[in-house]
């Protein structure tokens, strides 16, 4: 026993000789500050300045009437007040020091504990928003009345002369508390805990400190546990601790003092060995639960602060419930969730050697609950001699770096290399910009950029965003909403466009290369809607040569603003565009090397309005146009075309063009009459069209009325089958659904086409034909899903058209004469007048197994114009394939397709793909990509060969999960292919 107790006295003074030494925080003593996320003050009347301060700009409150102050789930109230607002250096741009003096009636209400006296002062770390509510509030510096002076009494002199830095905190076990009333004979100068701490352990005893206090020395299986409020609970496990006491005789503690028990005098502890503290948050918060395991851990349990030593901390991201581990080898917590540490490694691994992890000399971290579901958990951190590992290894430094992890991702999204024949070696980053500054994104904003480097290109710089945002007016609670998107990307490019297909190789003009481009929309009250665009390249070839597949794909990149009011079944329209660049910007047309430009084009709709007695139903279109041709006087070899060569058949200007502005209106009406015969729908309609132009390539006005008359007839049948049960096609009752259709067409024009400019299509383009088109289209039907989950799925569809046209136009306005032939029924005029017959088929075999197909014969040529077929499996989630071929007759092209999906293990993802043209006999290109899932993170390796454009290309491609998005850029994908 003698021994025993030898031992714990050793270990008690073993504790006290630590801390005089320093080895848990600095020597001293000092106000004992907290921390709260957001201070509410209230009052009748205040007074504001800001004042010079050593630690800086001060910002100063005077409160002369009674005030309430919120921190959190503390209340303050008093009768009159001063409150000094420092922002802390070294944290947060957000994070405030305040200092708060409060007189008179002065009550404090924390939990389940108030204490009320004539004054008060205390310190608080703002970490969130500090609102101010006041009737009346002056701007007047009252540093020369009574009321600042007392308050400015009760500061600590250290507060004139020095600054606490969070994570600079001192340890409180003989520093004197100010008290809001005096102390008795049994009250002490230590605050005890808002809650009661239970403990238990193998061996328990008490003793007095070096100080004269009690403390209590457990040891084996050190259990202690501390419920607060909302199921919030801390739990702490330890081999051997100390409990502290503000307690210098048990008899306070025992219905003679402040306290009924002895666990509601405990308010710190110290332990030793295998120590685990576990954080359980309230229910209502989104937050997850933290771990922290270390060897040795001072713990205060009325502040929440901690000093370990070799610690390893351990949550969850709450949506992905990806685990953020921290270690270090002297780690303070600030508070729940606040840490500041030395030797830290941050990581999602819990590895030993984690495959991805930054490495700090010393950091600040902090994590918290934004309150919003898109971020949920955020842990922001700043730190000194950031390196970015793999797998212990560093590839990246920053000497000081800050940056945030949530589930919209980290500062570090992706990292590419790859070795491309047009390109060479690459590099290409991407980084999220608000996470790189240690903010949150902006509510439904995000922002990327990245820095690149080609070998044969030469450097570059790219960022990309989006935003989006929206609120309720005022006096009409009307909704405001908008949202828009912007990409750009510098260039310093020595290299030479290879832009394929059997192409010359271009030099570009200048070396900095580039574009700038912006979409954005805003949807506005009274239904309506504006749109504007920005858009701005370098160079001609920039586009097809860095940006092939939005070259090829998207419409013109022009510079517009565009806004529409529309309301039930009416819509107006204003347009205006023009083209900054000199140059044609869409694959669609390089033919014509040129783009139209709506100085301006405003138009007015109308779609179903019924008329005279609701027998009729009006369809009105009518627009006003200025129209200007942009014309890229270039040669084609500009782009890379041998002589003799071009891109292909123009759709506008090709009757000529001009450099004056044009003005056309085009006015065109549609009187429909619905009406029914038994099961057949039939709708006659007329069409009349005025289209005028100011001027034409006969160099005159010019004008053209078109009419027409049609017929549209629909019905329906259909037929159940409940005896059909097929078990290995899935088939439970089989239903037939047969609807044939009917439009019949015919119209006359004053002018030809051949005679007039040429900017739409649909508007100047339209043919003088006769039409029939006669369709076919088949359901089948049946219920798949079994018993309580029966569904109707149609498991066949056929559907056929014909389509039939007599006076058409010449031949030499139709090429290519073999193509398909199409009617559009909701517009017949603007259909391509080619007799043909096409027909299309769906087959799901089952839910996860389809088959599809379709077909356009050419009756003119008696040739199949264009063909596929194809098959889409999906074999759970491990293999899912597609087996496709496409024939078109004018390209002499019969391409088969081959792509697969597989899982080869948990870890192992391959994916592949394959297309070979067996009508000109050569590959059309290959791509393979292999994808390993690394504990926290993902690393590609593919290999693309494209035949057509002549490239070449492997890559090797890194993501973190959970710490980042896992998705590249869009310029990856443009400069290498999908």
């Amino acid at each position: 026993m003698r021994c025993c107790m030898r031992s714990i006295r050793l270990l008690v003074a073993s504790v006290f000789a630590l801390i005089a030494c320093g080895i848990f925080c600095p020597a001293g003593f000092g106000q004992v500050d907290t921390a709260a996320q957001s201070m509410q003050i209230s009052s009748d009347q205040v007074a504001t300045w800001v004042q010079a301060d050593p630690r800086g700009e001060q910002n100063v409150i005077y409160i002369d009437s009674p005030l309430t102050i919120e921190l959190g789930h503390t209340k303050i109230s008093a009768n009159q007040g001063v409150i000094w607002l420092t922002p802390i250096k070294g944290a947060l741009e957000q994070d405030q020091k305040a200092e708060i003096a409060v007189l008179g009636d002065v009550k404090l209400e924390q939990a389940e504990a108030t204490r009320m006296g004539g004054e008060l002062y205390i310190t608080v770390d703002v970490r969130g928003a500090i609102r101010l509510k006041a009737d009346k509030r002056a701007v007047d510096n009252r540093s020369d009345t009574d009321l600042y002076r007392h308050a400015n009494s009760l500061r600590p002199a250290l507060v004139q002369v020095t600054t606490t830095q969070p994570g600079d905190w001192m340890l409180p076990l003989t520093a004197e508390v100010p008290q809001s009333q005096p102390a008795t004979t049994q009250s002490t100068t230590r605050p005890a805990p808002p809650q009661p701490v239970s403990f238990s352990a193998d061996r328990i005893s008490t003793l007095h400190g070096p100080d004269g206090k009690i403390v209590i020395t457990l040891i084996g299986n050190v259990r202690i546990f501390q419920q607060r409020i909302k199921d919030e609970a801390l739990e702490v496990q330890a081999d051997r601790a100390v409990l502290y006491t503000p307690l210098t005789e048990l008899r306070q503690a025992q219905g003679g003092g402040n306290f009924a028990t002895i666990e509601q005098a405990v308010y710190a502890a110290y332990l030793e060995g295998d120590v685990r503290i576990i954080h359980t948050p309230p229910t209502d918060r989104k937050i997850s639960e933290q771990r922290l395991f270390a060897n040795r851990v001072y713990y205060d349990f009325t502040t929440d602060r901690a000093v370990l030593t070799d610690a390893i901390l351990h949550t969850l991201e709450t949506k992905t419930q990806t685990p953020i581990i921290m270690r270090a080898h002297i780690m303070r917590q600030l508070s729940l969730g606040e840490y500041r540490g030395d030797k830290i490694q941050l990581t999602t691994s819990s590895f030993a050697i984690p495959s991805y992890s930054f490495g700090m000399n010393k950091a600040y971290i902090r994590t918290i609950d934004t309150g919003d579901p898109q971020y949920g958990t955020l842990t922001y951190y700043k730190a000194d001699d950031l390196k970015v590992n793999l797998f212990g290894i560093p590839f990246f430094y920053f000497p000081q770096a800050s940056g945030s992890f949530t589930e919209h991702g980290s500062m570090l999204r992706d990292i590419e290399t790859k070795s491309s024949s047009r390109f060479g070696f690459g590099i290409v980053t991407s980084f999220g910009l608000f996470e790189t500054l240690g903010k949150i994104p902006p509510k439904g904003t995000d922002v990327v950029y990245g820095f690149d480097y080609f070998a044969k290109r030469g450097p570059a710089f790219a960022a990309s965003g989006k935003y989006s945002g929206g609120f309720l007016t005022e006096t009409s609670k009307e909704p405001w909403s908008f949202d828009g998107d912007f990409k750009t990307i510098f260039v310093k490019d020595h290299g030479i466009d290879d832009l394929g297909r059997g192409r010359l190789l271009v030099k570009p003009s200048q070396e900095d290369r580039g574009r700038f481009s912006l979409e954005h929309q805003h949807y506005l009250p009274d239904d309506w809607q504006v749109q504007a665009s920005f858009n701005y390249l370098s160079d001609r070839t920039f586009l097809p040569e860095w940006y092939e597949n939005e070259f090829n794909t998207t419409r013109p990149l022009e510079t517009s603003i565009y806004a529409k009011h529309q309301k039930d079944n009416e819509a107006m329209t204003f347009l205006l565009s023009g083209q900054l660049n000199h140059f044609v910007t869409t694959s669609d047309l390089l033919q014509e090397r040129l783009e139209v430009e709506r100085l301006p084009e405003v138009s007015y709709h109308r779609i179903g309005d019924s008329i005279l007695g609701d027998n009729f139903t009006l369809i009105s279109d009518n627009t006003l146009s200025g129209l200007v041709y942009k014309r890229d006087t270039s040669p084609l070899s500009a782009y890379g075309f041998r002589p003799g060569g071009g891109p292909g058949l123009p759709s506008i200007g090709f009757t000529g063009t001009t450099g004056r502005e044009i003005a056309r209106g085009d006015f065109r009406q549609e009187i429909d009459y619905p009406l029914s015969l038994g099961q057949f729908k039939i709708v006659p309609y007329g069409l009349l069209r005025y289209t005028a132009y100011s001027d034409s390539p006969g160099g005159s006005f010019k004008d053209r009325l078109f009419a027409a008359v049609g017929m549209r007839v629909t019905t329906a049948f259909w037929k159940v089958d409940d005896t059909v049960d097929n078990f290995l096609f899935d088939l439970h009752r089989l239903r037939h659904v047969i609807e044939p259709t009917l439009n019949v067409f015919t119209s006359t024009q004053t002018t030809d086409r051949r005679d007039l400019f040429i900017f739409d299509e649909p508007i100047d383009a339209i043919n003088n034909i006769s039409a029939m088109q006669i369709g076919l289209e088949q359901r089948w039907q049946t219920k798949r899903g079994g018993v309580d989950r029966w569904r109707s799925v149609d498991v066949f569809a056929l559907n056929i058209q014909g389509n039939f046209f007599s006076n058409r136009p010449p031949n030499d306005q139709l090429a290519p004469t073999a193509f398909r032939g199409l009617f559009f029924s909701s517009l017949p005029e603007t259909s391509v007048p080619r007799n043909s017959i096409n027909a299309d088929f769906t087959w799901r075999i089952s839910d996860s197994t389809a088959v599809l197909a379709d077909a356009q014969y050419n009756i003119d040529k008696k040739t199949l114009a264009t063909a596929s077929v194809g098959l889409a499996v999906q074999r759970d989630q491990r293999l899912g394939y597609f087996v496709g071929a496409r024939y078109i007759k004018e390209l002499n092209s019969n391409i088969i397709t081959i792509a697969a999906n597989y899982e080869l293990t948990p870890k192992y993802n391959l994916t592949a793909q394959q297309s070979f043209d067996f009508g000109q006999d050569r590959s059309i290109g290959t791509s393979i990509a292999l994808i390993r899932h690394f504990d926290r993170f993902f690393a590609a390796v593919t290999i693309r060969i494209d035949e057509v454009s002549k490239e070449r290309s492997v890559g090797f491609n890194i993501w973190p999960e959970g710490l980042g998005l896992g998705v590249s850029s869009d310029r990856l994908h443009s400069v290498f292919g999908p």
